[in-house]
């Protein structure tokens, strides 16, 4: 019998280099698909940008366990690759979105909801800032209401449609009506047959006095007023017109 000596001579080098090089199947690393797993849930979650998508979709679309999916959505929150957003739709549903990307209005609510929820001290300021608008032009067009929310506060960031949302709001609460104009009276800074708004004229709200109609009420610098500031009732323009009077 040939000495193993002998034998590992008649071996060329090659052959000994891959032999060294075969690797222990013990040794093997774990990690290799639970990153290509991750790394399959994490281009699919960007892929819907803005839009995010359903926990249960991601599943279905992946072709991955359930577990691994939420062990891997777990990994991607904590390194915040993602972020689990409400749907406004299905508030019950997990959606995960790239860091990347803000959710959409489809999806938030937009500008009248704040964390899943609708935003109701935003929605009575601008509803009160277009009634101010209505008050002191006696009849205004969305237009005309929207210009003029921006010309006394530039910094607000609303749009025409979202303001005519809240017009409709008001319709439907009977706070103001729609009306198409005659180009007199109340109506003469609005065009003939234009469609606008001006407050509901009712017996109940004349039944309330006087008092609860000033300007005053719907104000939204009404914290900053002083009788002599620089914001007061001696140079606000509102008062004056509600109260008919030139002379301040």
């Amino acid at each position: 019998m040939a000495p193993v000596s002998s034998g590992l001579q008649n071996m060329s080098g090659s052959d000994l280099s891959r032999k060294r090089a075969r690797p222990d199947p013990s040794s093997r690393p774990t990690t290799g698909a639970s990153l290509t797993e991750r790394d399959k849930i994490l281009e699919l979650i960007r892929s819907r940008a803005n839009r995010g998508i359903w926990s249960a979709d991601i599943k279905r679309e992946t072709n991955i366990p359930q577990t691994i999916v939420q062990k891997q959505i777990k990994m991607l929150l904590s390194n915040k690759l993602i972020k689990e957003v409400t749907d406004i739709r299905h508030k019950s549903r997990k959606v995960y979105m790239a860091a990347e990307f803000e959710p959409s209005d489809e999806i938030s609510g937009g500008t009248w909801f704040s964390g899943g929820s609708l935003n109701k001290e935003v929605i009575n300021d601008v509803r009160k800032r277009c009634k101010q608008q209505i008050m002191m032009l006696k009849a205004a067009t969305s237009d005309m209401i929207y210009k003029g929310m921006k010309k006394s506060d530039p910094n607000i960031t609303y749009t025409m449609q979202q303001i005519g949302d809240i017009l409709q709001s008001l319709v439907i609460d009977k706070e103001v009506e729609e009306i198409k104009s005659t180009g007199k009276g109340d109506f003469a800074n609005v065009p003939a047959g234009k469609v606008c708004y001006r407050t509901v004229q009712s017996s109940s709200r004349t039944q309330v006095g006087a008092l609860a109609s000033i300007p005053c009420g719907v104000c939204p610098r009404l914290r900053d007023c002083t009788p002599d500031g620089e914001i007061s009732p001696r140079n606000c323009e509102y008062y004056k017109q509600w109260l008919g009077a030139e002379y301040f």
